[in-house]
């Protein structure tokens, strides 16, 4: 078997990003690891999966993804055993759902010793998803922006997120349920605010595009699905207030109840004080991660205004 396929690494992410609601998503080093033991006929196409902590409450997304891709490509000849190692926390709103469906699809991959189309795997990540942000992350690696077609096609793009700015990321603990969270969220949104969302959302993208770091407070603030969520996270408004110059601006990870900061260069050890004092402050038990981006193994670094100063 292929190192590529024994070996299967799949990166956890924060997405929405404030305004990009199912829209943009960062890929962080904190992997779903999986380590293919052996494939053969005796596991008649199925898995037999055997996890370092407990296996997960529910229900286990990788063997829902293996089956799914079965489904649809022809059920495999060969079957898997394999041996799992989560290193993202679950119902946290770090992405780890999409991992495991990830997963799923790489392990249907080593069954049938050859690589699936990265559409095909988007397409059903979707599927299993409702929406395609983390599964584009977990994919593509970087920031990744998703878009779905009126047919349901998903189109993905990923660059390089700036590697000088850290992902801080408080984690309360106690789980929330994607299903739950979605569940609050408002069947309709003002025009003004689908406005404000949209407005904010280019100025992050163009804000982390040229290093205009100073923009990224205004550009995470949310109108339409962090208000609705506020009273199913703890400490969120509180770490959305802070105003410190090693924070250039907080918004809520995913669907929670995890919440991100963006730390300014060179101050991510302070910002994540900086964050965790909200916790300290109103008591309330929990994880600091400061992490980096998983960056798209083929993506350049965008272009800063000073370099395009250079080259001019």
């Amino acid at each position: 078997m292929a190192e590529s396929f024994r070996h299967i690494a799949v990166p956890g992410s924060t997405s929405n990003l404030g305004p990009g609601f199912d829209a943009l998503s960062v890929a962080v080093d904190v992997f779903l690891r999986v380590h293919v033991l052996d494939v053969r006929a005796g596991l008649g196409g199925a898995l037999d999966l055997t996890f370092s902590d407990s296996a997960p409450a529910g229900e286990n997304r990788i063997d829902t993804a293996y089956r799914l891709a079965c489904r649809r490509f022809g059920t495999p000849v060969m079957g898997v055993e394999a041996a799992v190692t989560c290193g993202i926390p679950m119902g946290a709103g770090l992405g780890s759902s999409a991992a495991a469906a990830v997963a799923g699809f790489r392990l249907y991959e080593a069954a049938r010793g050859i690589p699936l189309d990265t559409d095909d795997l988007l397409a059903m990540a979707t599927e299993l998803e409702g929406h395609p942000d983390n599964a584009a992350a977990a994919l593509l690696g970087g920031i990744t922006l998703s878009c779905q077609t009126e047919g349901g096609r998903v189109i993905a793009r990923a660059w390089t997120w700036p590697p000088e700015i850290r992902l801080i990321v408080a984690t309360p603990d106690l789980p929330l349920l994607t299903k739950e969270a979605r569940g609050v969220l408002p069947g309709t949104i003002p025009l003004r605010d689908a406005v404000a969302n949209l407005q904010r959302a280019l100025l992050l993208i163009r804000a982390l595009e040229t290093g205009a770091y100073d923009d990224l407070r205004e550009a995470l603030r949310d109108r339409w699905h962090q208000p609705s969520r506020c009273g199913l996270v703890p400490c969120l408004n509180e770490a959305i207030a802070i105003d410190h110059p090693a924070v250039l601006g907080v918004c809520l990870s995913g669907a929670g109840p995890s919440v991100l900061a963006l730390a300014a260069p060179r101050r991510a050890d302070e910002a994540a004080a900086v964050l965790g004092d909200v916790y300290r402050r109103l008591d309330v038990p929990h994880t600091i991660r400061n992490l980096a981006a998983h960056q798209p193994a083929t993506a350049r670094p965008p272009v800063t205004a000073a370099e395009q100063e250079r080259t001019a």
